[in-house]
């Protein structure tokens, strides 16, 4: 596996000390300083970029102490901006050439075009994959729909035959008790899915699971799902966006935070809140 190159870092010189070396979403990089935002071309900071072939070439990162711009090499007039708290998800997507500013940019503007959708539906209701409402108290269950990113390596040996066969399948939320004795929810394997139903409270639709109502802790610091027996707040509650085709998936209430699965190729998996990540998409199944 070749040695993934350092993303360049060109940083405002007041914001020297931003940087957080111990974070693995800036220890591999090369950074340079300048003094004010008057001294930033960016023609002249893609050609520093493109003389150091040590470091990723594609794209580079401009920081002024306020806000963080990732700048295409070739195309100096494409650009994304994002705040520190989007960072983390960004910079090692771009650094390892998993994503593209036009995807972010693509991804920011469905996410806006979903929100108009949503503003101009009144009396949300909840449907299954194949479009039909869901009705409060009617059971179904949820499947993960995995990535193709997510498919598993092409050296099988070893790898069990219901591995295998169960790996392209789709993935049922799967309830465990955490070791706080909190109930969140994991991605499991099909035949260990769990069943969930709906209950709407002043035109506010909430997934419940046993009686319980599925919430979003803020101060939790890993920010995972839970379940609870008290109705959500509103800074508490979870937004469900459908796609065109049924799929849903789901974000923090603002919308700027999406629910993902770390990682849908293994048995069990974490599923949680991710900030400005590419949202995992889930299909309702009614039982």
């Amino acid at each position: 596996m070749a040695e993934q190159k350092p993303i360049h870092y060109f940083v405002c010189s007041d914001s020297s000390d931003s940087l957080n070396l111990d974070n693995s979403t800036e220890s591999n990089t090369i950074v340079e300083y300048f003094d004010s935002e008057e001294d930033v071309d960016l023609a002249k900071l893609a050609d520093i970029v493109k003389s150091k072939p040590y470091c990723v070439q594609k794209h580079f990162i401009v920081y002024n102490g306020t806000e963080y711009c990732a700048v295409e090499t070739d195309n100096v007039e494409n650009t994304y901006i994002f705040s520190l708290k989007h960072r983390s998800s960004i910079v090692p997507k771009l650094t390892a050439g998993t994503a593209t500013i036009d995807a972010f940019i693509e991804y920011d503007k469905h996410m806006e075009d979903m929100a108009k959708k949503l503003e101009t539906q009144p009396g949300f209701k909840l449907r299954d994959s194949n479009g039909k409402v869901i009705p409060d108290g009617k059971e179904f269950a949820i499947q993960i729909l995995s990535d193709p990113e997510d498919e598993l390596d092409e050296d099988t040996e070893g790898v069990s035959e219901e591995m295998l066969l169960f790996h392209n399948k789709y993935w049922i939320c799967n309830y465990v008790d955490y070791g706080d004795g909190r109930v969140n929810i994991f991605c499991g394997q099909p035949h260990e899915g769990d069943t969930f139903e709906c209950e709407t409270i002043n035109n506010i639709v909430y997934l419940k699971h046993d009686g319980e109502y599925l919430f979003f802790d803020a101060d939790d610091k890993r920010s995972l799902l839970y379940f609870s027996n008290k109705v959500p707040t509103k800074e508490q509650r979870i937004q469900i966006h459908f796609d065109d085709n049924g799929d849903i998936w789901f974000t923090n209430w603002d919308g700027s935070t999406s629910v993902t699965c770390e990682e849908v190729k293994y048995p069990y998996s974490m599923i949680g809140l991710c900030e400005n990540n590419i949202p995992t998409k889930f299909r309702l199944v009614s039982l």
